[in-house]
């Protein structure tokens, strides 16, 4: 009787080891970034957030070296005060009214259960020029590579042009008109 235990015993050692080694040896997946302004539109001179979250997809791996620059698009620059905040470690960068923001060195955990992990970085850019602002970032990390690119648009709009004012006259203003100008002309006449 002792002998089919040990088979049994064996054999879920053996299947123990096989999944154990077979979770280890899975490859490494790059993280992923997604990003957004807060506002679709804003005024000339005017702030709003910009934000990033980087994803983990690996639920047993620590992706390490987690990585980007955003070059912000012209006439878009980090505003004073930047507002920085972040969660995903390593060394954030985003020096009021420069045109770059970078991440170097970040860490992220493994996923929780079957859930990723995802980290944050957050802070206000100011549009310094009109128009429609593309943005775009990629995300790479040392053990997992090159993630995605995440893309993002705000439009900076330009106050209307001042109305040039014309002046006007109102009914007396006309009437006193008129008359200046009948006794001018009488005087004109006159004259001859």
């Amino acid at each position: 009787m002792k002998r089919p235990s040990l088979r049994i015993a064996v054999l879920v050692l053996g299947l123990v080891i096989a999944v154990d080694r077979i979770s280890y040896a899975q490859a490494v997946l790059p993280p992923s970034i997604s990003k957004a302004f807060e506002a679709a539109t804003i005024p000339l001179n005017g702030a709003t957030t910009l934000s990033f979250q980087i994803t983990n997809p690996n639920l047993l791996v620590a992706l390490t070296g987690v990585a980007f620059t955003d070059t912000l698009p012209s006439g878009l620059v980090v505003a004073t005060p930047s507002g920085l905040t972040g969660s995903c470690g390593g060394i954030v960068t985003a020096t009021a009214g420069a045109s770059s923001i970078s991440l170097s060195g970040g860490t992220l955990p493994p996923g929780a259960g079957a859930a990723p992990v995802a980290c944050n970085i957050a802070l206000f850019v100011t549009g310094i020029t009109a128009g429609v602002k593309n943005n775009s970032t990629t995300v790479t990390s040392t053990n997992g590579g090159t993630g995605n690119t995440a893309n993002a648009s705000i439009t900076v709009v330009a106050p209307p042009a001042p109305v040039p004012v014309v002046p006007t006259l109102n009914e007396s203003g006309m009437l006193v008109l008129g008359l200046l100008i009948a006794a001018a002309g009488l005087l004109l006449v006159r004259k001859r």
